[in-house]
């Protein structure tokens, strides 16, 4: 909600919501930093996860769900279900009904315990539901953005 002060129930600052262990990390203190420090570190980030995806996710529209996703829950957590998407033969670079589908599947022991997992439990919904949420704002965003820009052409002439 663009709210700098914001903090998670997982502990998660600021506007880019990070928390104070990946803050620290990358040399600030989540709870203090300002709008634009936090807005660089999920930058930073972001284009970190993105080079991981990028040596196994070619499409630009898929690695961006694997993106949020990790940028969401960790990095580890998504590769245990594109680890569990491979076990039980579906497609590891596919977001929707692949990988989602075992990272959803996380909070169930039956597969936080398979030895194919290395960061164990996670609710796993709750990036499923984040990387649908970006999306469809980001869907809106362009649409307002493009009203926007069609209304001011209309206007010019």
């Amino acid at each position: 909600h663009f709210n700098p002060e914001a903090k998670s129930w997982a502990g998660a600052y600021g506007l880019m919501q990070i928390i104070p262990s990946t803050s620290a990390a990358y040399g600030i203190d989540s709870i203090s930093a300002t709008p634009a420090q936090s807005v660089k570190t999920g930058v930073d980030i972001l284009i970190r996860i993105d080079n991981y995806w990028k040596k196994y996710i070619s499409s630009k529209e898929e690695r961006t769900k694997f993106n949020l996703a990790s940028y969401n829950v960790g990095l580890g957590h998504v590769i245990d279900a594109r680890n569990l998407a491979i076990k039980y033969s579906l497609n590891p670079n596919t977001w929707e009904n692949n990988v989602e589908y075992f990272l959803e599947q996380k909070a169930n022991p039956k597969y936080y315990a398979d030895p194919v997992v290395k960061f164990g439990y996670c609710r796993g919904y709750e990036p499923s539901v984040y990387v649908k949420k970006i999306l469809s704002r980001y869907e809106h965003y362009k649409n307002v953005i493009h009203k926007k820009s069609s209304e001011q052409i209309v206007k010019n002439n």
